[in-house]
C-alpha cells in the first residue's frame, strides 16, 4: 500500500511542472531524438554487426525514452 501511494504522489507531481522543467523536458526530447536519428542513419554505414547490434540497442532504448518522455510532457498543464 505504501508503494501505490508514493507512485500516486509521483504521478501527481509530474502533472504539475514549473516552465523551466517543461522546457528542459523539450531539450532532452529533442537531444534523444537526435540521439535516435543519429545512430539509425549510421546503422547504414556500418559493417561491422557488433556495432550494429549496439547502434539498434541504442535506437530501441532512444524510443521508450522518446516516448516516456512525450507521456510526462502530455502530462504537464499551463500555467
Amino acid at each position: 500500500m505504501v508503494k501505490l501511494e508514493k507512485i500516486y504522489k509521483e504521478v501527481y507531481v509530474v502533472q504539475d511542472f514549473a516552465l523551466h522543467e517543461t522546457m528542459e523536458l523539450h531539450e532532452l526530447l529533442n537531444f534523444k531524438t537526435v540521439c535516435m536519428t543519429t545512430s539509425k542513419m549510421i546503422q547504414g554505414v556500418v559493417f561491422d554487426q557488433e556495432l550494429k547490434a549496439l547502434l539498434e540497442k541504442d535506437v530501441q532504448q532512444s524510443m521508450q525514452s522518446v516516448n516516456v518522455l512525450q507521456g510526462l510532457l502530455g502530462k504537464t498543464q499551463p500555467h
